[in-house]
């Protein structure tokens, strides 16, 4: 519902009134009162200067707010990191039960055509080669996830 008082910013601001704010300013005395007057208003909004910023202004803002805009940029790399980590341990009991089965399958096959001594050297050396991939794929996550998060930089004025 409009009222008195958004009929009035309206007219101040030199906006035009839409049709319910017409509706209400044509049916209203207070608004049919104050038209001209806000009318006034609206010429010497129009015809004063736009002040320009204050030199230096720009650099002072962003000198004032560049630790909370750092700050707000190490919880954002903090929550890249744990989205980040919670995507690459999720299908980490099914990669390690296909590893396991995978493994268990490998021995008895290689059992059947080799000493078991010599079996278990190479299941060992490839359980040591998987368990390496695995360890330096999951330990590369923070650093990716660092990676994506560009640094809080000002710009210079």
């Amino acid at each position: 519902m409009i009222g008195c008082e958004d009929v009035s910013e309206l007219r101040a601001l030199g906006r035009p009134l839409g049709a319910d704010a017409l509706a209400h300013a044509e049916s209203c005395l207070r608004c049919q009162a104050e038209e001209r007057s806000l009318a006034a208003v609206a010429g010497m909004l129009a015809a004063a200067p736009v002040p320009s910023a204050a030199a230096g202004l720009n650099a002072r803002v962003l000198a004032a707010a560049a630790p909370l805009l750092a700050a707000n940029a190490a919880r954002a790399a903090r929550g890249r990191l744990v989205r980040a980590l919670a995507a690459g341990v999720a299908p980490l009991p099914a990669i390690l039960a296909l590893d396991f089965w995978l493994v268990r399958a490998g021995y008895d096959l290689l059992t059947r055509f080799l000493p078991d001594a010599l079996s278990l050297f190479v299941v060992a050396n490839w359980v040591g080669s998987l368990a390496l991939l695995l360890a330096l794929t999951y330990g590369a996550i923070p650093f990716l996830a660092a990676r994506q998060t560009p640094a809080f930089q000002p710009r210079s004025a």
